[in-house]
């Protein structure tokens, strides 16, 4: 296995980019030719099939394709974990993934690796917490290797992933964000993983960086949180590529915060800056979904061991879209919201319709999470919330709503109480997701919180 062969014992590792350690070997995820620092100017980080941008076509040429989308093959498959206590599995006890059932790796430290003593690979196991790595790891490479490579020749059959976290708890943005310790922690762990697959003769590549973030700037009201999550994306994608000398872009996975009633407050910014940062970074920042529909633990903010579990796989069908298959992903949100006469006609993002109103594994909310704001004036109430297509919501008013009004889902809650599924701030809308579970969870795709505006 893989990572037998890559247990090397102490190296010495530091932070430096190839030119710096006086590297001057063209890498091999560069094309024939091509050395130096990564471009500049490269389109978002997904691609469509169809070889329709430069990308999308840069990256099949390298592995000799046609232009269209083609993974580009690597031994090493790195994804790199930020965020707060969520991304360490804090309350996580006890830990459920002792043993690896592919091939997936971590440092010899540990899935949160920390930035010293990354000396070898080891197989990918939770230790003292379960975070959401090895489930994502597992779903990940069992969908790579038993669906989309199936047929192929070695070594385009096989993806491995290895996992590294370097997340804090109870740390906002700034003391997470380029020039901290946790981030230096992070670009440690590929320069540590570059080298240890360099010295095998292995070719490595950085996939994706994972977040699970926003508690603390929701306590701090950050009203920056959108621009943030651009800017921390964009810092990994130009510092990693600089050590690595990949042309493929990294992009940010993230989960919205669904917890902040906990805290005291009915509503929060931070939720809708998730979603305004998926929606002005296509393919760059990219928001996998919600977080209400899983189990949390008894402090109402963090999750269970088996809520990381979940949560990681909700990760892995975004990476196979994304990473694996060169899609776009939206998760279910609002395309527009119409009104016509006194219904407001809500078109959807759906990845996998019919949209469902679920009160069985969601406890039933009020018009289904919707809610009509109209600044000081008083709204019209709601009278039914009803599907009407596939991928159509229409919210009945009892009359026309004042210009300028919003509608919002999974917006207000109630103060002090517990996120989850029962008593946090939430709604009953979602997708008819098929995705087969490892671990017999129902894979859905759950309406994100959201406010937009009436047309």
């Amino acid at each position: 296995m893989l990572y037998r062969r890559l247990a090397l014992g102490a190296l010495g590792l530091g932070v430096c980019v190839a030119a710096a350690c006086g590297d001057s070997t063209p890498p091999k995820d560069l094309p024939t030719g091509e050395t130096g620092t990564p471009p500049r100017g490269d389109p978002p980080g997904t691609v469509t099939d169809g070889g329709t941008t430069p990308l999308d076509a840069a990256l099949d040429d390298e592995d000799g394709g046609d232009g269209g989308f083609t993974l580009v093959t690597r031994d090493v498959n790195h994804v790199l974990g930020t965020g707060q206590s969520l991304s360490v599995g804090a309350q996580g006890a006890p830990v459920l993934s002792t043993t690896q059932p592919f091939d997936s790796l971590m440092f010899n430290t540990g899935p949160v690796a920390g930035g010293t003593g990354l000396a070898a690979f080891v197989p990918l196991v939770e230790r003292s917490l379960e975070t959401m790595s090895s489930s994502f790891a597992a779903l990940s490479t069992q969908m790579a290797e038993t669906e989309l490579l199936v047929g192929l020749p070695p070594p385009r059959n096989k993806h491995r992933i290895l996992v590294s976290v370097h997340g804090l708890g109870g740390i906002a943005y700034v003391g997470l964000k380029k020039g901290t310790a946790a981030y230096a922690n992070g670009i440690a762990q590929v320069a540590a993983g570059k080298k240890i697959t360099s010295d095998m003769g292995l070719t490595y590549i950085v996939r994706a960086v994972t977040n699970v973030h926003g508690e603390s700037d929701h306590v701090s009201r950050n009203a920056t949180y959108a621009k943030d999550l651009a800017e921390w994306q964009a810092d990994y994608d130009r510092d990693v590529r600089a050590i690595t000398l990949q042309r493929t872009p990294i992009p940010m996975l993230q989960t919205q915060m669904s917890s902040w009633t906990r805290y005291g407050q009915a509503q929060s910014l931070i939720p809708q800056a998730q979603l305004d940062a998926h929606v002005d970074n296509p393919g760059k920042v990219i928001l996998v979904g919600p977080k209400y529909q899983l189990p949390y633990a008894i402090d109402g903010v963090h999750l269970t061991n088996q809520g990381y579990r979940e949560m990681g796989e909700q990760y892995a069908k975004v990476y196979r879209a994304v990473i694996l298959e060169g899609k776009t992903w939206e998760p279910v949100r609002p395309k527009s919201a119409k009104l016509v006469g006194t219904d407001i006609i809500v078109e959807m993002h759906a990845p996998a319709p019919p949209l469902v109103f679920d009160t069985q594994r969601v406890t039933a909310v009020a018009n289904m999470g919707f809610e009509l704001f109209s600044g000081a004036a008083r709204p019209p109430p709601i009278t039914s919330v009803t599907l009407t297509g596939p991928t159509t919501v229409k919210v009945a008013l009892a009359a026309a709503p004042p210009a300028g009004s919003r509608l919002r889902y999974a917006f207000t809650g109630t103060p002090n109480a517990r996120a989850g599924t029962q008593t946090g701030p939430r709604g009953n809308l979602r997708d008819s997701d098929a995705t087969k579970s490892r671990n017999g969870y129902a894979l859905f795709n759950w309406c994100v919180h959201f406010d937009v505006p009436v047309q």
